[in-house]
């Protein structure tokens, strides 16, 4: 299998907290790169910085130094606004738990994020969600509520 185009680089990242008068070295300059393709696992003990680097990786938070560069383009340059755009266009998460509105349908659920992004249209949104309920195997899903899941 081909490996694709390199989709994220991180070099000598690092990220730092106070707590209290504290300083906390949430990351201590870490480096890898991510391929199209790719299939990645974050393992590491409990306060060991996979959710802050998930953080940084979902665009949620910026680095205290070192680069993150997504599809070759610095994400500590990037404004707010500009992170947040990111996140709606190119990244998704895959929760432990279940973060579905309740009260909503499964598809309801799906096209949610999609009704941030101007450009797909409501018909679009809807086949997308379809799409992508039956691909993971819950086609017989579309109608239920989330709290019925």
């Amino acid at each position: 299998m081909s490996i694709g185009k390199e989709i994220i680089r991180i070099e000598n990242l690092r990220r730092e907290f106070m707590v209290g008068g504290e300083k906390v070295k949430a990351l201590r300059g870490i480096s890898f790169t991510i391929n199209e393709g790719e299939f990645v696992t974050i393992m590491g003990t409990s306060g060991s910085g996979k959710s802050t680097l998930l953080n940084l990786l979902g665009c949620l938070d910026t680095p205290t130094s070192g680069e993150y560069l997504l599809d070759e383009i610095s994400v500590r340059s990037m404004s707010k606004n500009q992170r947040a755009v990111t996140r709606n266009r190119k990244i998704g998460f895959v929760f432990q738990n279940y973060n579905l509105l309740p009260k909503t349908t499964a598809i309801e659920n799906v096209e949610l994020p999609l009704l941030y992004n101007t450009s797909v249209s409501a018909k679009e949104r809807r086949e997308k969600a379809i799409a992508s309920l039956k691909s993971v195997g819950l086609g017989e899903r579309l109608n239920h509520k989330s709290n019925q899941m």
